[in-house]
């Protein structure tokens, strides 16, 4: 498209970031990407790397109340709150409580499932453009429990699962170990789902795409965004810090854990909180792991990359500002090594990234309800990846005054209510 075109601003070059801007690219957009850290940098880049296709369950459910002292008392648990963090994480706890009862849990499971349903043909779409096919592993994925007992506890999610038509296959010890020989005698027994991918290297897919979207004719600008600029309820830019302002017409709000800091200027109150995510990368695992291994019980998973076994999860509730705590990577090594006893926990690489969390577990993908041409692509969770390419997607549909192919009220910027009352969620 010619310079003179209106421009449209992508806030973000996460992977929700990139794949919006790919679709609305291909729109025939002219599309400028702002982002304010180095693209191996996003939190993209660090993640575990599938397409999880079931993973739809929220994070809430029954119980959360009574689980929470014990969340509290152990900061390396499965999720754990920062001391000192608990009041201000009040207004988003509550609505993450209501959000596990069992009718709002299986309504917001079916929205997942319905979202997901297409992922794999929109990441298809993407990588055959980008010629990033290289990059998906479909070997499945692996859910193991430690006996069974574990694995009736989880009975009523597996069920919903199905519910909403996803297919599983229950394991016994021989069939785990006919996917993963490598798997001690704690992996007892399991559930196995075809209808996973994982990528080899979420950070090449990430420079990859932005490469491609470069070759294509996307601009990109490294600066950070301090306010969207609105005259007669439309957008006319966005204001750097430092002062310069980049005219648009329309503007996505892609970043992340940081984008309500956009968006509630507007008057699009999220109540949005980092799922601070914890891993380590093993260069030399000295074992071989071939699928994508969920650790149910102990809330973690393994992937294995072609730079080696990344080994993470857990969610810890701290906010944006405060320090890692690696002794996280530690706890979920040293779990990694009672299933797999002959894995070789020395050296790696350890990180942890800011995944953007709604208290229902649902995105917001949506437009503005008070400025038009503003729209927002976030709150994806420990499902960025997994929905990135069927939000951008959705996106484009909508930024075209297209109407999408599913139901998008679940995922309206307005269920959320003022922080001081207590609404849906």
């Amino acid at each position: 498209m010619a310079k003179e075109d209106p421009i449209t601003l992508v806030i973000g070059a996460g992977i929700v970031g990139l794949a919006c801007a790919y679709y609305l690219h291909v729109q025939g957009r002219s599309v400028c990407v702002i982002h304010d850290a180095p693209l191996d940098e996003t939190a993209s880049c660090g993640n575990a790397g599938a397409i999880a296709m079931a993973e739809i369950i929220p994070l809430a459910g029954p119980g959360t109340l009574l689980k929470a002292p014990k969340w509290l008392l152990d900061p390396t648990g499965p999720l754990s709150i920062r001391a000192g963090y608990t009041l201000k994480l009040w207004p988003w706890f509550w609505r993450f409580v209501k959000a596990g009862t069992p009718a709002n849990r299986r309504a917001l499971t079916q929205a997942m499932a319905t979202l997901l349903k297409t992922a794999f043909e929109d990441h298809q779409t993407v990588l055959d453009a980008s010629k990033l096919n290289h990059l998906l592993n479909k070997q499945g994925s692996l859910f193991v429990y430690r006996n069974e007992r574990g694995r009736r506890a989880d009975r009523a999610s597996w069920d919903l699962r199905r519910d909403c038509g996803l297919e599983f296959k229950a394991l016994d010890r021989a069939g785990v170990l006919a996917y993963e020989p490598a798997l001690g005698p704690l992996a007892h027994c399991g559930y196995r789902v075809e209808d996973w991918a994982h990528y080899r290297d979420p950070g090449e897919l990430v420079l990859g795409l932005a490469a491609y979207l470069k070759s294509q004719g996307v601009m990109f600008e490294v600066g950070q965004v301090k306010q969207i600029l609105v005259e007669n309820n439309k957008p006319t830019g966005v204001q750097l810090v430092g002062g310069k302002i980049n005219p648009c017409a329309h503007v996505v709000v892609a970043a992340g854990a940081w984008s309500a800091e956009l968006s509630n200027p507007l008057g699009d109150y999220v109540p949005l909180e980092t799922e601070r995510g914890y891993n380590t990368t093993l260069e030399n695992p000295g074992v071989e792991v071939k699928s994508f291994v969920t650790y149910a019980q102990d809330q973690f998973v393994m992937t294995a990359m072609q730079m080696g076994l990344r080994i993470g999860g857990a969610v810890e509730l701290a906010g944006l500002d405060a320090p890692p705590n690696y002794n996280r990577s530690k706890e979920l090594l040293r779990l990694a090594k009672k299933y797999v006893p002959d894995l070789n926990t020395d050296g790696g690489t350890v990180w942890m990234g800011h995944r953007p969390s709604t208290p229902d577990s649902v995105p917001v993908i949506s437009p503005s309800q008070n400025v038009k041409n503003v729209y927002y692509a976030f709150g994806h969770g420990h499902l960025g990846l997994t929905g990135s390419m069927t939000t951008g997607r959705l996106i484009a549909d909508l930024m075209a005054g297209k109407t999408p192919g599913i139901d998008l009220s679940p995922f309206y910027v307005g269920r959320f209510a003022h922080p001081y009352h207590i609404g849906r969620f």
